[in-house]
């Protein structure tokens, strides 16, 4: 992002930077705030300077590739790159079914890693991501652009098939539960009795096929729950661990309406979670860095005030709209759900992309009908380029 930047203020020879200020300012008063509240709870300030600089190259960069090239030119390579992908995981499934090999045994940005498994030993697809997890989140706006264009065009296109089929080889709980929230949320906008009656039959159904994927997590996740006042959770899954250790330090800080500062929720977790009573735990530490979820992390070191304020312009700002700008807005919306529930990184993974992308198609455009042929026009275009 900083030669994308460097090359289009040299090349523009542009001698007062023509940035989205209103963005920067808003960076900045959060770098600022964090700053004082870094040096009052004594934490390492490089990290915090770090996550600042991170937060304005990342965001003011995606901010000036919107403006340069437009949201449907990204989204779209956006989605090739998708498909791409999946394409990939879907090639590693086979592999592992048949050979029992994983051709990708390095992913992107790690050691070998041992390729996970469901059920009768079938893969968990992860593509070239780090973890399906990671893969499932990346892709979800794609896959609720493709259930969308399904119903609403009512085609079947090859390549909505296999970012479907990659999307469900994850087998990704978080994400997975994201699509009905998804539609809960977009389909009661207007509470027709035909939306009523199709979610009333759709949700409980997709979340009866998909029980054995999220069902223990949320079992042990809810049980344990009760626990977030001791600190002290025994005897539950790794992931149910990892978002309630990092929820205990996030809600036992001290500092929870405006947080301890970017970049300090590491050290939160070190100085905050301590569990006298069964000692190190097997898991301890796990997820410290990025505390697993957006939500926890930005309440942890922002406060939850300026998570309700993010929710709040989440809410202002959601594009009910019936044209593609719209649909696209909303399919930002599931990949923000995503990352609220399981992930806390500010920029890896698409993080900063998708939270660009939602602002970016956020305005209303009234009278404009869905564009059905978008990315047919597209590729017609692209074929003969």
């Amino acid at each position: 992002m900083l030669v994308y930047l460097g090359y289009y203020f040299l090349n523009e020879r542009i001698v007062f930077f023509k940035i989205n200020y209103k963005l920067l300012f808003i960076i900045s008063t959060l770098g600022l705030i964090s700053i004082f509240k870094v040096i009052g709870n004594g934490y390492p300030l490089m990290r915090c300077l770090e996550q600042i600089i991170l937060l304005i190259v990342m965001f003011l960069g995606f901010d000036k590739l919107f403006e340069n090239y437009g949201y449907e030119r990204l989204f779209n390579i956006y989605l090739k790159i998708t498909y791409f992908i999946s394409i990939l995981g879907i090639l590693q499934f086979t592999a592992y079914l048949f050979f029992k090999i994983d051709i990708f045994p390095y992913p992107i940005g790690c050691n070998p890693r041992v390729l996970p498994t469901f059920g009768n030993d079938l893969a968990r697809i992860r593509s070239i991501a780090y973890e399906p997890g990671w893969l499932a989140q990346t892709m979800l706006p794609a896959c609720i652009y493709s259930i969308e264009n399904i119903i609403r065009n009512k085609k079947i296109r090859i390549s909505y098939l296999i970012i479907l089929l990659a999307f469900f080889m994850t087998q990704a709980s978080a994400a997975f539960i994201v699509v009905p929230l998804y539609f809960f949320i977009t389909r009661f906008k207007k509470p027709t009795l035909k939306n009523i009656f199709k979610i009333s039959i759709a949700i409980p159904l997709g979340l009866f096929l998909t029980q054995s994927i999220w069902w223990n997590k949320y079992i042990d996740t809810v049980q344990s729950f009760k626990s977030l006042k001791t600190g002290v959770f025994e005897n539950i899954n790794a992931s149910s661990f990892a978002i309630l250790s990092n929820l205990y330090v996030a809600l036992n800080n001290n500092n929870l309406f405006f947080g301890t500062g970017l970049g300090t929720h590491p050290y939160s977790y070190l100085r905050n979670f301590k569990n006298l009573e069964t000692g190190v735990y097997y898991f301890y530490g796990l997820n410290a860095m990025d505390a697993y979820s957006l939500a926890t992390r930005i309440v942890s070191e922002m406060g939850i005030v300026i998570l309700a304020l993010f929710i709040v312009l989440i809410a202002i700002y959601l594009n009910f709209d019936d044209s593609n700008r719209g649909l696209i807005n909303r399919c930002a919306l599931a990949g923000i759900l995503s990352f609220l529930l399981r992930g806390g990184l500010y920029t890896k993974f698409g993080t900063a992309f998708i939270i660009i992308l939602f602002f970016r198609t956020a305005a209303n455009i009234k009278g404009v009908e869905y564009d059905f042929s978008y990315n047919d026009k597209l590729q017609r275009n692209s074929r003969h380029d």
